[in-house]
C-alpha cells in the first residue's frame, strides 16, 4: 500500500510502538522504504550568545571545518544510539523492507514535515507522545505534524 514510510523516533515507548506498527504495515511482499527519523537538538555554534561567551572566555573563533566535523560527529552519535535502540526490530524485518536511519537537527515538527514533503514520503507513523510532550492527550509535535502535511499520518498510542 505505501512505498515510503517515515517514522519519527525519539526512543520513547510511543515511538517504539510506532516503529513496530510501521513494520507491521509492510507485511506484504511489496518493497517498502522505512525511514527512522531522529530529530536532534541543533548545535548552534553560530548563535550570537555563544560567540559572545566564547570571546569573553578567550576562546578563538572556531574554524568552519571544525564546526562541520563537530556537527557530523554529533549526528553520527545520535544515529548510533538510535541503531542500538532499534536493533531488535532489525532482527525480524522482512526482506521487502529497507530501513534507513536519518538524523536531522531543528524543531521536531518542522523537520518531520519538511522531510516528508521533500522526500516523497507516502505515510508518517508516529507516537502520540514523545519524550518531551506532556501537554494534551495528543502530543504537540504529532498535532503539528497532522496539520503540517497533506498525507496520511498514523498516530500510535
Amino acid at each position: 500500500m505505501y512505498k515510503s514510510i517515515l517514522v519519527p523516533f525519539d526512543g520513547s515507548e510511543p515511538s517504539q510502538r510506532a516503529l513496530k506498527a510501521a513494520l507491521e504495515m509492510c507485511a506484504s511482499s511489496v518493497p517498502v522504504d522505512v525511514t527512522v527519523l531522529k530529530v536532534a537538538e541543533p548545535m548552534n555554534f553560530d548563535d550570537s550568545t555563544f560567540e559572545i561567551a566564547a570571546r569573553m572566555a578567550g576562546v578563538p573563533k572556531i574554524d568552519v571545518s571544525v564546526l562541520n566535523a563537530t556537527r557530523d560527529n554529533y549526528n553520527n552519535e545520535h544515529r548510533k544510539k538510535i541503531q542500538e535502540q532499534i536493533e531488535n526490530f532489525f532482527e525480524s524485518v522482512p526482506d521487502n523492507i529497507d530501513i534507513q536511519i536519518v538524523v536531522e537537527n531543528g524543531r521536531p515538527q518542522e523537520v518531520i514535515c519538511n522531510y516528508a514533503n521533500e522526500n516523497g514520503i507516502d505515510c508518517i507513523v508516529m507516537g502520540r507522545r514523545g519524550l518531551g510532550a506532556i501537554r494534551a492527550a495528543l502530543g504537540s509535535v504529532s498535532f503539528a505534524v497532522l496539520r503540517g502535511v497533506d498525507l496520511p499520518v498514523l498516530v500510535v498510542k
